[in-house]
């Protein structure tokens, strides 16, 4: 009897592997591979941002607000940890959440993990009603408290002088433990892109650029943000945003490198800067560079009220490369999706080369968590859940802005829904 029992149970195990495919929710995490996460009440809890520590455990940064209107009422940084089950990790600020305030309107839409474990926060902290922002970072210990080593209470916020200039997220920390920051400036006239690197204790680092900010057009006139940023290998940051006219209309993907002192990289296109249209009013909002240096843009292309997933890559010196879907371009229609700009999108590339995208299909108030991998020539994996995407629902409007990879090559994506009548922290997991 107990041979038999053994030999269904293996069985029962042989079938369950079998039937588990790529793209499938992994069912380790959480039962079923989905989870929500609320800090507490009625508050708007939304995660924008994701890093995987060394030890496999997950940390979500965004933000929790209350107000269904825009600008909120209040806003503050939150964070939250979780163990490889997806369990929140009570080791970390007592039960696995907290939240930062800076006194004014916050929202946290970057992170990175520092080679020692601490953890450091970017977004920006903005006034009401007018929403006028400056930059805002957080670092943490691995417990969860503020380190007071950063900024002296762990919390620093940095103007231009004047006007908006906010970060949406773009973070990066060197191996001196300086850390890099992207966002937007208002120049007096319009926008520019942002480069600001600190000092591992906060100060602004004066021999970056003089003073440790910087400021980079793409014409007279335009308005140009970025959104995320990579650090190369050999030093140099390279943004990724979208270069607009005067009215924040007819945008383009936008790139920009730059050399370790903050000098625009002249091997890169030319003088440093790149834009491309991909046949609409296009947003750059996440980039990843793959093994070889090729740089990877993901964002949106809007074009006659049809949104769709939009994808450039470049060669190392900022050319499209026409290996890439011929032209270097991809998009991929999603019907009946809104396409707004604030709905950010994350990107990762796998061991083998395969390209990631988390966004959001679906009309307004009904959208689902997307996840998409395409082959390293452009086109879309279809040994990924038959057609190359997967759609996962919360049962509420569901909307997914950050991608990671974890070390088995599982894949995690994070959100929010409200699906329970309060916005919430999603996440969900999926087999590589």
């Amino acid at each position: 009897m107990k041979a038999l029992a053994l030999t269904m149970l293996l069985s029962l195990l042989m079938f369950t592997l079998v039937l588990a495919a790529s793209g499938d929710l992994d069912p380790t995490f959480s039962g079923n591979g989905k989870l929500t996460t609320n800090f507490g009440g009625t508050l708007n809890d939304v995660a924008r941002a994701m890093a995987i520590q060394s030890n496999g455990k997950i940390v979500v940064a965004g933000t929790r607000s209350q107000g269904d209107g825009f600008p909120p009422i209040s806003s503050d940084f939150a964070v939250g940890r979780y163990n490889t089950n997806g369990s929140l990790d009570t080791t970390f600020s007592g039960d696995g959440r907290l939240t930062t305030h800076f006194g004014g309107l916050e929202e946290a839409l970057g992170i990175t993990i520092q080679g020692d474990g601490r953890i450091v926060v970017v977004g920006q902290k903005c006034s009401s009603p007018d929403w006028i922002c400056d930059v805002a970072i957080a670092r943490y210990n691995t417990n969860g408290s503020l380190d007071t080593t950063f900024s002296t209470d762990g919390k620093l916020t940095t103007d231009f002088g004047g006007g908006d200039n906010g970060s949406y997220g773009g973070i990066a920390v060197q191996t001196n433990g300086k850390i890099v920051v992207s966002g937007r400036m208002n120049n007096g006239s319009n926008f520019d892109f942002a480069l600001y690197r600190y000092n591992a204790n906060g100060s602004l680092d004066t021999t970056f650029s003089s003073d440790g900010k910087l400021n980079t057009g793409f014409g007279s006139g335009r308005n140009d943000d970025t959104f995320k940023m990579v650090l190369q290998p050999d030093g140099k940051y390279v943004l990724a945003g979208r270069t607009c006219d005067a009215s924040w209309s007819n945008c383009d993907f936008a790139l920009a490198r730059y050399n370790p002192d903050g000098s625009l990289d002249t091997t890169f296109s030319g003088d440093g800067r790149q834009a491309t249209n991909l046949g609409g009013n296009d947003y750059a909002n996440a980039v990843a560079r793959t093994r070889d240096g090729k740089i990877v843009a993901v964002g949106r292309m809007e074009n006659a009220g049809v949104c769709s997933l939009a994808l450039a890559r470049y060669t190392t010196n900022g050319t499209l490369d026409n290996t890439f879907s011929v032209d270097g371009k991809v998009t991929v229609p999603l019907a009946s999706t809104g396409c707004y700009w604030w709905h950010f999108l994350g990107t990762a590339i796998q061991s083998d080369g395969k390209l990631l995208v988390a966004a959001s299909v679906g009309p307004d108030g009904s959208h689902d968590f997307l996840l998409a991998r395409l082959n390293t020539n452009g086109t879309l994996d279809t040994t990924f859940s038959g057609d190359g995407k997967v759609i996962t629902s919360f049962g509420g409007d569901d909307l997914a802005d950050a991608i990671a990879i974890q070390s088995n090559g599982k894949i995690v994506l994070a959100g929010w829904t409200d699906a329970s009548g309060n916005i919430d922290f999603a996440l969900a997991r999926y087999l590589p």
